[in-house]
């Protein structure tokens, strides 16, 4: 009994369910895309009815300004305003008896015998034409229509003067339109739209036949007030809107690889992400070694000598004098590399307090060479400095611009020591003040170039060589405060070591 009862009705039951559940969704299937072919045509509406709104809108605004520039005795100045109108191709101001009044008539591009044949279809087919439309006072009205197997399209307004009642009838240029104003509104080769204009016997004025749309897929839309003659049809250019729900399920295919991608994109910028900040970790890890190892060795040899002054240990007044600017020479690179810290986490936090005034780039790099003088003696490093002609103020802070300079020194030295020789150059030039520091050291790799501007970066080949030590920010400082000063810091291409050019405004560029 069991058994017939899951033959004769539970598996009928499930089959008919599962047809019913089929033409549910194949119903619902075609519901689904055919509001979605509707929801296709009312966007194709409404793009369609934008367009023709904003052409109308033109072609009503040039006839406007010609009506609103209308006088009996500036007609002079209403030719002006036709010029300036492009769809309008010619005015004609007719008296009450409908003659063209002196003066009343303009042609923009017509020919002699043009105009003639245009005075005659004016006299015999558009005027009366014109004359049965009788509009009131002061209102546009419009006539499009074609003739001899041409369209044409006029405007038309009664205007009252003291001197009578006059019509002005303006004719629209619709090769203009065709030709400009039409591709202007219409979308264009790439547009997933086409457009057609045609006329009620269907021959198209622009665009091109529609070619495999069906019928119900094309909306059309006329000119209420202008164009009243022509249609605009629009419809999907390459697919048909029946294939939406083949489509649909690609579109789902499509969705889920998409979501995964995006997954497997997350993770992997994720792992970039924690790459990246590890790495950032070991660079200001080694950071704080250098600056550390930085400041210690200044702060033994303050401490050695200040010992031996204290203690008095010195055979001679000169010796202690000596030893007096060492311990200078150490507190003001002590202070520099302070400086050079605090202004790197000014960098980090965003803070700008650079105080700009016209200053001596000169005398600034004469300051930080004798700084430097100590340590080029004990390089045994010849320096040639060398001032090209008559150089200007430059528009800078001098405390940031001194730190910028002495950080180009400081790394000219520290690479450059083996080549024995230390070229700086200051020179004036298309507005700018520049100096050049040349060092002929092992030199950087043209694929390094743009890192060593980056925070914490250090050269490989720098980082394998264990007498030189660097914080990784002097660069970076350096660029900083070159780009604040409205100037820039490059590498020059050198046949031996490196050279490094810093520029800054000249100051009669910045009062």
């Amino acid at each position: 009994m069991g058994r017939k009862f899951a033959t004769y009705v539970l598996i009928p039951a499930v089959l008919l369910s599962a047809i019913g559940l089929a033409a549910l969704s194949y119903r619902y299937s075609n519901a689904l895309a055919e509001r979605e072919r509707q929801a296709t045509l009312d966007t194709l509406r409404e793009l369609a009815e934008e367009k023709v709104l904003n052409i109308e809108a033109d072609l009503i605004q040039a006839d406007e300004a010609v009506f609103d520039a209308f006088a009996t005795d500036k007609l002079l100045d209403l030719r002006r305003v036709v010029q300036a109108q492009g769809p309008i191709e010619s005015v004609r101001v007719f008296d009450e008896r409908w003659d063209v009044i002196p003066g009343g008539a303009y042609d923009r591009r017509r020919s002699q015998p043009a105009q003639k044949r245009f005075r005659e279809l004016l006299a015999t087919k558009v005027i009366p034409d014109l004359r049965a439309l009788d509009p009131p006072v002061g209102v546009r009205v419009s006539l499009h229509r074609a003739y001899d197997n041409r369209y044409y399209l006029f405007s038309l307004m009664k205007k009252r003067e003291p001197r009578g009642v006059f019509y002005v009838v303006v004719e629209s240029n619709l090769t203009y339109l065709v030709g400009t104003v039409f591709p202007q509104f219409f979308a264009g080769t790439r547009s997933p739209r086409v457009y057609q204009v045609v006329d009620p016997k269907g021959d198209v004025h622009y665009g091109y036949a529609f070619s495999g749309v069906p019928g119900r897929q094309v909306v059309e839309l006329g000119f209420p007030e202008t164009l009243t003659d022509w249609t605009v049809r629009v419809a999907q250019r390459s697919r048909s809107l029946d294939a939406a729900a083949d489509s649909r399920r690609i579109a789902d295919m499509v969705l889920i690889g998409m979501a995964v991608s995006t997954i497997v994109a997350g993770l992997a910028v994720l792992l970039l992400a924690a790459r990246r900040e590890r790495r950032a970790n070991e660079l200001k890890s080694e950071f704080i070694s250098n600056v550390s190892h930085e400041l210690k060795t200044p702060l033994s040899i303050i401490s050695m000598f200040g010992e031996m002054l204290a203690m008095g240990r010195t055979a001679a007044p000169a010796q202690s004098a000596e030893y007096a600017r060492i311990i200078m020479r150490e507190a003001t690179r002590l202070s520099r590399l302070i400086d050079t810290v605090l202004d790197f986490s000014k960098i980090e936090s965003g803070a700008d307090v650079y105080q700009f005034a016209p200053g001596d780039f000169p005398s600034l790099v004469d300051k930080c060479l004798d700084i430097c003088r100590h340590r080029l003696e004990r390089d045994d490093m010849e320096l040639e400095l060398q001032v090209e002609g008559d150089v200007p103020p430059a528009h800078m802070d001098e405390n940031a611009m001194t730190l910028a300079v002495l950080n180009l020194l400081d790394n000219a030295i520290k690479y450059g020591a083996e080549g024995k020789r230390l070229d700086v150059t200051v020179r004036a030039r298309d507005g700018v003040v520049a100096m050049t520091v040349r060092d002929y050291g092992p030199g950087i790799p043209l694929a390094e170039r743009k890192e060593v501007f980056e925070r914490f970066y250090r050269s490989p080949a720098a980082r394998q060589l264990k007498r030189v030590r660097g914080s990784g920010i002097g660069l970076a400082l350096v660029k900083h405060i070159a780009e604040s000063h409205r100037g820039s810091v490059v590498i020059d291409d050198t046949d031996r070591g490196a050279s490094f050019t810093l520029s800054i405004p000249q100051s009669k560029l910045r009062e």
